[in-house]
C-alpha cells in the first residue's frame, strides 16, 4: 500500500502536494463520548502524578501535550515540563488508551468519504498523505488502525502532538520534515492543512499553507469556521470527485 520510495519519480517538487490530515473530526470520530478522558487522566497521574483539570478542559484543536499542560499548568507544570516526559507519556499513553478502547466496541467511526478521498489521493503521483494532528503519534497510529487508514500514511513523516503544544509550531516541523525526506524545497503553499477547527486553519496561516476546512467536527458548523476564511470549506468529504478537483485546483 505504499507508493514507489522514489516519491518524486513522475513529478517536479514543485508540482508536489503534501496533504496534511487532522484525525479526530477530520477523517474519524469517537463513539464513546468522554472515553478519551478516561485514558488521559490515567496517563496524567501516572506520568505526571495528577490529572489536574483535565476533567474541566474543553479541548477542541488542541494538541494532546496542550492538554495535559493546560490540565497541569495550576499546579505549575509549564510545557518544558510536560514535554520532557515524552517518552514515558508516549509509552503510558498506549498502554493506558489500548486499555480503554477494549473495554469498548466500535470506539471509533470513520466518516463518510474519507477512506475514498485518502485512496483517491494515495494513488495519485501529485500528493502525499501526511498527518498532522494533536494525536499523540502512539494514539494516532491506534486510532487510524482501527478504522483501516493507517495503512495510507506509514512511511513518511508527520507532525504528532508531542513535537509541539503548540499546533502551529506542527506544520513549521512538517515542513522541515519533507524538505529532507525529499530532498527537495518544498514551498509551505505546497502544503494543505485539512481540519475542523479555527485552530487547523490557523495552524495553516501562520506557516503559509492552504487551508481547507471539513465541517465534520463536533464543536464548530460550516458557518462558524467561514468566519475564519479557509481557502476552501465543505460540509463533509463524501463528495470524493469534488473534494479531488479542489486539492488540485487550490
Amino acid at each position: 500500500m505504499t507508493k514507489n520510495s522514489n516519491l518524486l519519480k513522475n513529478v517536479s517538487p514543485e508540482q508536489i502536494r503534501i496533504i496534511l490530515w487532522d484525525i479526530d473530526g477530520t477523517l474519524m470520530t469517537s463513539t464513546v463520548a468522554g472515553a478519551y478522558k478516561e485514558y488521559f487522566a490515567a496517563s496524567l497521574e501516572k506520568v505526571y502524578g495528577s490529572s489536574g483539570k483535565i476533567d474541566e478542559l474543553y479541548v477542541s484543536g488542541m494538541t494532546d501535550t496542550q492538554i495535559a499542560y493546560e490540565a497541569l499548568k495550576d499546579e505549575g507544570f509549564t510545557p518544558e515540563k510536560i514535554l520532557s516526559e515524552t517518552p514515558k507519556l508516549l509509552k503510558v499513553f498506549k498502554e493506558e488508551m489500548s486499555r480503554v478502547i477494549t473495554e469498548r466496541n466500535h470506539p471509533f467511526k470513520i466518516f463518510e468519504g474519507a477512506k475514498e478521498i485518502v485512496e483517491k489521493t494515495h494513488q495519485s503521483p501529485l500528493f502525499i498523505n501526511a498527518l498532522l494532528s494533536g494525536n499523540l503519534s502512539v494514539a494516532a497510529e491506534i486510532k487510524l488502525r482501527r478504522v483501516e487508514l493507517w495503512k495510507y500514511f506509514k512511511n513518511v513523516p508527520h507532525s504528532f502532538g508531542e513535537i509541539s503544544h503548540d499546533r502551529r509550531q506542527l506544520a513549521f516541523e512538517a515542513g522541515k520534515s519533507y524538505n529532507k525526506f525529499l530532498k527537495a524545497e518544498i514551498k509551505p503553499e505546497q502544503f494543505i492543512v485539512v481540519g475542523d477547527t479555527p485552530n487547523d486553519i490557523a495552524c495553516a496561516r501562520a506557516f503559509g499553507a492552504k487551508a481547507i476546512s471539513v465541517a465534520t467536527g463536533r464543536n464548530h458548523s460550516a458557518e462558524s469556521l467561514a468566519n475564519y476564511n479557509p481557502d476552501l470549506l465543505f460540509d463533509d468529504l463524501k463528495q470524493t470527485e469534488k473534494v479531488f478537483r479542489s486539492l488540485i485546483e487550490i
